[in-house]
């Protein structure tokens, strides 16, 4: 049969080449079973040398499975995560440093944590994150953290309710977070490299202590979490430079207008010793500059709704003067929370909250005249605090419970 269109071979080749391409693999392909995945990563340095030390904890394959005693007995059990370290004059040398230490190529697709030690982030952590945004395989979803105690002893720990510590300490993050306002609003390295970037607003971090365990004998339903995720670490520039406690990260987040859920604890009007207890369920603020010269003031407007958990006054009258007496000292928690956090970043010359930032953004003119002094003038920064506090719903009873 005579072909007619001269085209016709031309395409049946390339189809031909395409298709024998398609059926060989890829060129730089990597089995699972040659590689080691990365869960949770800390970087450290150590204070004789000054070498850089990083830390990592590696999923085990063989993790929980039985293997053959060296006995010739029954199988034994192995931890679901081998820690390994390494040391180098730079944060890739000793990254390298690792694979040497490893039988299986490490990888960082599936790293959930980064951890700072409290060592390195008072000499910077620029070195690290230059590393983690220059490569391509670290996640920008990881959770970044300081912690304060032994890094090491944080990722060999064992957690009671996970196999690995990378999943305690990113699940751990997120409830607490879901729960209770006590840990700053950078949960991820996407957001801390936000922050870095921003004009007039430094970094905040959440921030983990290293628990002591209670005895290693001890059953495990009775171990304590080996870390306790709570407050915050504060930056000026890269330098860590202080930390929050929880009230004081309760006062930051206030003023960011960050606050989803909040437990707060009041005295009963009229009955001073007896406490009820009140969640907020919605909240938002609101913050605007006022600026003559190099003076600058903030108006704070927060708004808070919450309902009552808990009551053990004596009774709950519904007339408008409790209800009222209520909200205030709902408010003044809030406000005492704000100045206290206020105080702090004021001590530490760091302005967490992007007071700098909502100037850049809203009056850039102003900006552009007191950038290159906003660190010297945010600690004179005055902001007066206006809350709006409201108990909104008081539980399926009107009454407390009578007891004969």
């Amino acid at each position: 049969m005579k072909i007619s269109n001269p085209l016709v071979p031309i395409i049946a080749i390339i189809i031909l080449i395409s298709l024998t391409l398609s059926l060989s693999g890829c060129w730089d392909r990597r089995e699972p079973d040659v590689l080691g995945f990365i869960t949770m990563a800390a970087f450290d340095i150590k204070p004789d040398s000054g070498l850089f030390r990083v830390i990592v904890q590696v999923a085990n394959p063989l993790g929980e499975e039985g293997g053959q005693q060296e006995g010739g007995g029954g199988g034994g059990k192995k931890p679901p995560f081998w820690v390994v370290e390494a040391t180098g004059h730079t944060i890739y040398e000793a990254i390298k440093n690792l694979e040497v230490l490893s039988s299986r190529k490490l990888v960082w697709t599936h790293n959930e944590a980064v951890l700072f030690s409290e060592e390195l982030s008072r000499k910077g952590i620029r070195r690290v994150l230059d590393f983690l945004d220059r490569e391509r395989e670290p996640r920008p979803t990881a959770r970044p953290f300081v912690v304060q105690g032994d890094v090491r002893r944080l990722l060999e720990a064992d957690f009671p309710l996970e196999e690995t510590g990378a999943t305690a300490v990113s699940k751990q993050l997120f409830s607490i977070r879901l729960e209770r306002s006590v840990l700053p609003d950078v949960e991820s390295l996407r957001i801390l490299f936000h922050h870095l970037a921003a004009p007039g607003l430094e970094l905040i971090l959440p921030r983990i202590a290293v628990l002591e365990q209670e005895g290693k004998d001890r059953e495990k339903s009775g171990r304590i979490n080996p870390a306790r995720i709570s407050g915050a670490a504060v930056f000026r520039g890269d330098r860590l430079v202080g930390f929050l406690d929880d009230r004081e990260t309760s006062g930051y987040l206030w003023l960011k207008g960050d606050v989803s859920r909040a437990t707060l604890v009041l005295k009963c009007p009229g009955s001073e010793e007896e406490l009820l207890t009140v969640e907020v369920f919605e909240s938002d603020a609101k913050l605007e500059p006022k600026i003559e010269g190099d003076r600058v003031r903030f108006k704070a407007s927060i708004r808070a709704e919450s309902s009552i958990q808990e009551f053990a006054c004596r009774d709950l009258p519904l007339e408008e003067e409790f209800i009222n007496s209520l909200n205030r000292r709902m408010a003044i928690v809030i406000r005492n929370e704000i100045a206290m956090s206020l105080e702090k970043a004021r001590e530490l010359e760091a302005d967490v909250f992007g007071l700098g930032n909502i100037i850049y953004r809203t009056r850039p003119r102003d900006w552009k005249r007191l950038e290159e002094k906003w660190e010297e003038i945010f600690p004179a920064v005055m902001v007066d605090i206006e809350v709006e506090a409201v108990i909104r719903r008081y539980g399926l009873v009107l009454e407390p419970i009578k007891i004969r």
